[in-house]
């Protein structure tokens, strides 16, 4: 085990995006919507005899529903945050876009990695 000292700040990262013409941002999760997000995922993975996830059993939302509690449009001096069935209408490579970001800002990858590392 290291020594070395772990650092962190309290503010949630947020990188800003463009849609459209518009300005929007991404905002990291903090740890209760991540835990929130992570739970709607579970609820909808196939389960094999040996209880091992074994897929995904509704795709329906199921990037819109982590870009919607991730991103905000920027009117003026206020954040306005997106509703799914918008970000759904969005094309797809837009929406597999933000998603990928959001998960990436929010540390997602790493801990979905882990999990499938235990199953």
């Amino acid at each position: 085990m290291s020594n070395e000292v772990l650092s962190f700040v309290l503010e949630r990262e947020e990188r800003p995006v463009t849609i459209g013409g518009e300005a929007y941002v991404l905002i990291e999760l903090d740890g209760k919507e991540r835990d929130k997000y992570l739970n709607v995922l579970g609820g909808r993975l196939r389960h094999g005899p040996d209880g091992k996830a074994g897929g995904v059993k509704d795709f329906d939302g199921l990037q819109a529903s982590l870009i919607a509690a991730s991103l905000c449009k920027v009117v003026g001096s206020e954040r306005v945050p997106v509703k799914q069935h918008i970000i759904q209408s969005w094309p797809a490579r837009v929406v597999s876009g933000l998603f990928e970001a959001a998960r990436d800002l929010s540390a997602l990858d790493e801990k979905e990695k882990d999990e499938a590392k235990n199953d």
